[in-house]
């Protein structure tokens, strides 16, 4: 009969008696495929990644092509090469307050991009970066390498690295950017991770000893700010940003959407991470289903579904997932707005670990 019909025969069973859709069911390597195809109608000729067709958001295209990495790596490479000559072409020498290697924002009007002269966070921006450059070079493809060693090169990722120290403060913890002097728990675990990349980065493509612990040693004052500045050690949750009253996980976003974020970028794991996916999950059953969405707040926010992934929760990923399907990917145009690029990043790093 063959193995492969013996599979169909067993799923087949599984959903007559039980009701039951076996976890395979799911068509993740659809979703991989549909979602990487759509992202590449986002991008323009010049490498850019849109937002929205009139606006480049440098952060959601850094998401979004750290993402697509995970759809068949090799196929996907060289339009997360362009993205990347893209952003290094537009860093800032420096930028209207005086620092290197920040990227603004920028419109596009009759396919001319203009810059907005403004970022919505300098650390941010930077640290999802240089997770992007650590996620193509450990593709392992040679061309993708020898891109990221000669054509990027260490220099640019250092400059867009010391953004984030030059930032951090005496606690560990870094303002979101010079003009706004917020330290905030999304942007910080996201700092935290992109530190500890470059660090990675360091050692892999350059054998550079001194960088690997420059960085890594940020990278663990960042933790360390994180974990007993915003730490909440009776609630076992964590402040928006210093400063901020407790969180209301009641209020989806920013309170109980943020308390996923350090687990998601591997500030904390094992138990507390755990955790903050059980408080979020109590707070907001409904997620599975976009509960949480309405007309001030109407993105799916696929990261959610990574924290899942990360906690184990298989039942709610794949629920969401379909949920997912019906509304973005199994309609016609396919991937309507309030989905955009970040999200399809995040979506294809779910459907990929399933």
């Amino acid at each position: 009969m063959g193995i492969a019909n013996i599979q169909k025969i067993l799923c087949f069973l599984l959903v007559l008696v039980f009701g039951i859709a076996p976890a395979f069911a799911q068509n993740y390597q659809k979703n991989l495929t549909q979602t990487g195809d759509w992202l590449a109608t986002q991008q323009l000729s010049d490498g850019a990644i849109l937002y929205t067709p009139t606006q480049i958001n440098p952060y959601f295209a850094n998401l979004a092509a750290i993402g697509w990495l995970k759809d068949n790596q090799t196929s996907r490479i060289p339009a997360v090469e362009a993205w990347m000559n893209w952003y290094i072409r537009h860093l800032n020498w420096p930028d209207d307050h005086g620092i290197y290697g920040t990227v603004y924002n920028y419109r596009v009007s009759d396919g001319v991009e203009s810059s907005t002269v403004s970022y919505d966070s300098a650390d941010s921006y930077a640290a999802t970066f240089l997770s992007l450059a650590e996620a193509l070079y450990n593709t392992g493809d040679p061309g993708a390498q020898a891109f990221v060693r000669n054509t990027i090169g260490e220099y640019d990722l250092n400059v867009i690295g010391n953004i984030i120290t030059n930032l951090q403060q005496t606690n560990g913890l870094v303002f979101a950017k010079p003009d706004y002097p917020i330290e905030y728990l999304i942007d910080n675990s996201e700092d935290y991770r992109g530190l500890c990349d470059f660090a990675d980065l360091a050692m892999q493509a350059w054998h550079d000893t001194a960088t690997r612990d420059w960085y890594a040693a940020h990278a663990s004052s960042i933790q360390s700010g994180i974990q007993t500045v915003l730490y909440i050690p009776s609630t076992r949750l964590y402040y928006l940003y210093v400063g901020s009253v407790a969180p209301n996980l009641s209020t989806f976003y920013p309170d109980a959407v943020s308390q996923l974020y350090p687990g998601v970028n591997g500030v904390v794991s094992g138990s507390q991470a755990s955790l903050s996916y059980t408080k979020f999950n109590r707070a907001w059953p409904g997620w599975p289903d976009l509960s949480f969405t309405n007309q001030a707040n109407p993105f799916p926010w696929c990261v959610i579904s990574y924290a899942g992934y990360l906690a184990g929760d298989a039942s709610n990923v794949n629920k969401y997932i379909k949920t997912v399907q019906r509304q973005y990917v199994d309609v016609s145009p396919q991937f309507p707005w309030p989905f955009y690029d970040a999200e399809g990043g995040w979506f294809m790093r779910t459907n990929a670990a399933r």
